[in-house]
């Protein structure tokens, strides 16, 4: 009551003291409206169900004049923000273009909604609102991911001084909220979409999280915390003698330079009802786990160092999304790995011109330390498809800076053999709007693998390809040595016989939004956790 007696009486000076300046008008009258209200207007200037917002057609009809006078005409990505008649209300009008538009190049509807609610939904917040309502649009999933993921805030390492709004003298009675509810009947499609973005929120929450407080330890206990007392869910940590147990050379060698203890996840997720044997899984996610990467003895250069408590996004994406998998309850079987460790340096660090001996008995020299992350996803391979039968597998990996240079931050780049799982993960990242796009597979990758000295080599010969021979490393342990190179070198992205299905997604670009646009909050992405969650729920629709 205090707070609406002191607008009160700001709106009243102004008025004495400026006159008819509307702009500051306008400024005083918002101190008002604690409640904020997101309507999708479409360029023919029709409101998108505002009657469910609980808005006459003569308030429409207002509220779409005051916005038009504000130069607001609906167009995909505008935002205007008015009041509405009873000063109760900040309503973001935003601009969902043409009614009957189409997928066209480029973008997507549900793409163009995402980014509208996303955009409404942060003038809001800005504005400092303290609840805010989403009349219903077209594609109502995307809707509720757009508000979700554009809501999101990492401040848990802040201290109530660093959250505080310096501007804000009533800061704490407004704190901004922390979800965004749709008006109306409940949707299926918008619980789904909720779920989508829970699951992108957690990943980057974890990717985003200080080394020294996501540590291999931490970071186990966290996947435990967050599949617990999910139905059909099963969740193994193993540790280090675990993994020499089972020979993990690779995963091993890494972790031996780090006073923190590896640890390697394992989660189980069976929604699939027979027929077919319990143990076998219809997809495998692996996700690479270096909790911080210094690059070894081969020590990367400082700039950019910090953004390495990220190496581990690969492994945050495929938990949240197994996560999320088993909250939708969808009909199949995922096998879930991440070998967790870091990449430090010490006297018991690896060097380069070491050699060791991988789970599938493939002895490897490192002629590069900071190219570990293929090491322990290669055990980690090894192991899945052995004890888990994937009929598909993905990994997801920050792999190389040679991606980040071919692609950047918008492609997700995706190496495999198999063009029905490359059209199945293609058909995700349009349904997700996650771009992906396919890269070469060669004989000619597998023959700059070659050490004198070892099997394999963990990177290439030559300084090119970067990205292309970490791939073909990796898929000497899923289908098997590719250490003989054909009399002939072909292609290999059209071999559909080759089982498990195998993808390996480089994520190194999309790791991080460079900048806040729409949805995307600037720092750890969380991707491409969504479209992880989308490849599964097509595989279980059969949808290959």
């Amino acid at each position: 009551m205090q707070a609406l007696a002191r607008a009160r009486g700001l709106i009243a000076a102004g008025a004495r003291g400026f006159g008819s300046s509307s702009a500051l008008r306008q400024q005083q009258q918002q101190q008002l409206a604690r409640a904020g209200l997101v309507v999708g207007m479409f360029s023919s200037q029709k409101l998108a169900a505002a009657d469910a917002a609980g808005l006459s057609d003569a308030q429409q009809r207002a509220v779409v004049a005051r916005a038009q006078a504000l130069g607001f005409a609906g167009k995909a990505g505008q935002v205007q923000t008015v009041l509405s008649d009873d000063l109760a209300q900040q309503i973001a009008l935003v601009g969902l273009g043409a009614e009957d538009a189409a997928d066209a190049a480029g973008t997507t509807v549900s793409e163009i909604v995402r980014t509208a609610v996303a955009n409404g939904v942060r003038q809001l917040r800005a504005a400092k609102v303290e609840s805010i309502a989403i009349a219903p649009v077209p594609h109502l999933q995307a809707a509720a991911e757009g508000a979700a993921l554009a809501l999101h805030a990492f401040d848990a390492f802040k201290s109530a001084h660093g959250r505080a709004d310096a501007d804000a003298p009533d800061a704490a009675e407004r704190a901004p909220p922390a979800e965004a509810q749709l008006l109306g009947p409940g949707s299926d499609a918008w619980a789904t979409g909720r779920v989508y973005a829970a699951a992108q929120n957690l990943a980057r929450e974890l990717t985003a999280t200080p080394a020294n407080h996501m540590t291999p330890t931490e970071f186990a206990r966290r996947a435990e915390a967050e599949l617990a007392g999910l139905a059909g869910v099963q969740v193994r940590v193993h540790d280090r003698a675990w993994a020499e147990a089972q020979r993990m050379g690779g995963l091993l060698t890494v972790a031996r330079g780090s006073d923190e203890p590896l640890r390697f996840v394992e989660i189980v997720y069976r929604g699939r009802a027979e027929p077919g044997p319990a143990a076998d899984a219809d997809l495998a996610l692996v996700g690479k786990g270096i909790t911080f990467d210094t690059g070894g003895y081969n020590l990367k250069p400082g700039r950019h160092m910090d953004l390495m408590k990220g190496d581990m996004g690969g492994g945050a994406a495929v938990v949240a999304a197994t996560r999320a998998i088993a909250q939708l309850r969808l009909p199949l079987n995922v096998a879930t790995v991440v070998p967790l460790c870091e990449n430090m340096i010490s006297g018991r660090a690896a060097k380069v011109s070491d050699v060791y001996t991988s789970r599938a008995g493939l002895t490897v020299e490192i002629m590069n330390t900071d190219a570990e992350g293929r090491l322990v996803l290669a055990d980690a391979l090894h192991y899945v498809i052995e004890a888990h039968r994937p009929r598909a597998v993905v990994d997801v990996a920050t792999l190389t800076g040679a991606m980040m240079a071919a692609l950047g931050e918008r492609y997700t780049g995706v190496f495999t053999p198999s063009p029905s799982l490359w059209a199945a993960v293609a058909a995700a990242g349009h349904a997700t709007d996650e771009p992906v796009w396919r890269m070469p597979l060669h004989d000619v990758w597998d023959a700059m693998l070659k050490s004198q000295v070892a099997d394999l080599s963990n990177i290439g010969c030559r300084a090119e390809a970067g990205a292309c021979t970490a791939a073909a490393f990796l898929r000497q342990f899923v289908h098997g040595p590719r250490l003989a190179p054909p009399a002939v070198p072909r292609d290999q992205n059209c071999d559909d016989d080759a089982r498990p299905r195998w993808a390996h997604m480089d994520i190194a670009g999309p790791m991080e939004a460079a900048a806040e646009a729409g949805y995307h909050r600037k720092g750890m992405s969380g991707r491409p956790t969504r479209l992880l969650i989308e490849l599964a729920r097509g595989l279980a629709g059969g949808n290959e």
